[in-house]
């Protein structure tokens, strides 16, 4: 009995310690899944995330063809939509060509041009998250462009998505569906200036999913449309690597900036080699650079952006403001090295002491 006793014992003792160690597994986790869950939310606090706007009252109005109850900013809108889509939108055109119209108007509202000096992605982004600000104001963060982006697209009828990314920083972006493929459009970082260059319109998963921009892609279609892709449908094909040259030199003469290629064999072409060939083709005022190697649909697609500077503001301020800002600039940087600009070279010991 004794015996019997002592084995019982031993089994009661190892019971209590399997529940001690599983009660401390269990809290573990559960801290595991608590702290995981904090930083998330630290993660994205320090990422100063913006609120997605949602145009679902402006897009019933716009169908509604009334804006009664809208707010003033949405009134705002519905008359940009039903000022602007007449305008842009032409009868016969396809859904690519419709989003590609309203990818150009939304392009143009923020990048430089003689009417503003916004320049894409400007802005503090207390002002520039939203359509109402960035239509209004010509000034935006990335949230802006999309939320402007699908603004369009709902009012056109043509399905779209927010790609809102924080894991890395706030970033955001569209996808849009084409005969029933999907693609991402990236209004913000497209490489154009006084105008688009497509060189994030429409691309595939293989090529915006780069990992510099992560996202969850179980909330999110997958993205394998070709078809649209503006770089696959304008690459000029060559047979090797010898027949890049005369391409980038005929889009360089037709004021194109970005030069997508694709090349049947690309045997001893590596990334010195596309660098080297980039290198050594004349640019009056710019420079060519070579972007990239994709994969789209079994083909090597190459990536060169021609930039010309001399379209660019030269810096050039008329005399008659040079005479007027001159003065100001040496009071300042008088002060700054410690002199007083008033007192003919006498040491200013305020600034000095401060």
């Amino acid at each position: 009995m004794e015996e019997k006793r002592g084995i019982f014992s031993k089994i009661k003792g190892y019971l209590a310690f399997l529940i001690i160690v599983l009660l401390f597994v269990g809290i573990f986790m559960q801290n595991s899944d608590m702290i995981k869950k904090m930083n998330k939310i630290l993660n994205n606090s320090e990422a100063n995330v913006h609120e997605i706007y949602d145009d679902t009252k402006v897009i019933e109005a716009y169908k509604n063809d009334s804006k009664e109850g809208l707010d003033e900013e949405d009134a705002f809108l519905y008359d940009t939509l039903k000022e602007t889509i007449p305008e842009i939108i032409k009868d016969g055109m396809t859904d690519y060509e419709k989003e590609k119209a309203a990818y150009d108007w939304v392009f143009g509202l923020t990048h430089f041009s003689e009417e503003s000096l916004n320049p894409m992605n400007g802005g503090s982004g207390t002002d520039c998250y939203r359509p109402y600000d960035v239509i209004k104001n010509h000034s935006a963060i990335c949230v802006g462009n999309a939320t402007t982006f699908k603004l369009m697209m709902d009012a056109l009828d043509i399905p779209c998505m927010i790609i809102h990314s924080t894991e890395m920083g706030e970033h955001a972006w569209d996808i849009v569906q084409l005969d029933g493929e999907w693609y991402h459009v990236d209004v913000t970082f497209d490489g154009g200036s006084d105008k688009p260059n497509y060189s994030n319109f429409n691309l595939p998963d293989s090529i915006k999913d780069n990992g510099n921009w992560p996202y969850d892609h179980d909330e999110i279609p997958a993205c394998t449309g070709t078809k649209y892709c503006y770089i696959f449908m304008n690459a000029k094909e060559v047979d090797d690597m010898y027949g890049i040259p005369q391409v980038i030199a005929d889009a360089r003469d037709n004021g194109e900036t970005i030069v997508p290629i694709t090349v049947k064999d690309i045997k001893g072409l590596t990334t010195t080699v596309a660098n080297y060939i980039a290198n050594n083709i004349m640019v009056d005022n710019g420079e060519i650079t070579y972007e990239g190697m994709y994969s789209l649909d079994g083909k090597s697609v190459l990536m060169y952006q021609i930039y010309d500077w001399s379209e660019s503001d030269s810096g050039e301020v008329p005399n008659d403001i040079v005479a007027k800002f001159t003065p100001l600039f040496d009071k300042i940087n008088a002060a700054f090295n410690g002199y007083d600009p008033n007192g003919e070279g006498q040491y200013y010991d305020d600034v000095a002491k401060g």
